[in-house]
């Protein structure tokens, strides 16, 4: 009788307990790799307020490269729409797009010192809406962050 209470009790523990929403494993530094550094970061959000994911831009004060990555909050380890956009005067856009588990990126691209770095993230929800990070500007696709991005702020 003992052991069918405590096995009774166990199973309500368990049944009883709140789902936990599962957790992006990865940083921005482990996706971008060694020596990059975090500059700036953005949220994903619905306009209901969920967070979906954020935006993060890194750079490596050694190479001069800015790292640009979308990780993931929501629909952690689920295929969903994620991206990922880099620009700069310096080379090509650089992008990562597609149903991703846990991020998108890195999108890396030279920025040298001083200049300037078009960054952008965007996640879709469970219907398929796209939705792109709080302080992208419409009318080029992102933020920009000029000068010297070496410093975070």
């Amino acid at each position: 009788m003992a052991v069918a209470v405590t096995a009774a009790a166990a199973l309500v523990g368990v049944v009883g307990a709140p789902a936990q929403a599962a957790v992006d494993p990865y940083t921005p530094e482990a996706v971008c790799g060694a020596g990059y550094t975090r500059i700036d970061q953005d949220p994903i959000r619905k306009d209901t307020g969920e967070l979906l994911g954020t935006v993060h831009l890194l750079r490596n004060n050694l190479t001069g490269y800015a790292c640009v990555v979308t990780l993931k909050s929501a629909y952690v380890g689920v295929a969903t729409r994620t991206g990922v956009y880099a620009d700069t005067d310096y080379a090509s856009p650089v992008q990562d797009e597609g149903l991703k588990f846990y991020y998108a990126g890195p999108a890396k691209t030279y920025v040298g010192l001083g200049g300037c770095v078009l960054w952008s993230g965007s996640m879709a929800d469970s219907s398929g809406t796209v939705w792109y990070h709080a302080r992208a500007n419409p009318a080029v696709g992102g933020i920009v962050t000029c000068g010297d991005v070496s410093h975070p702020q």
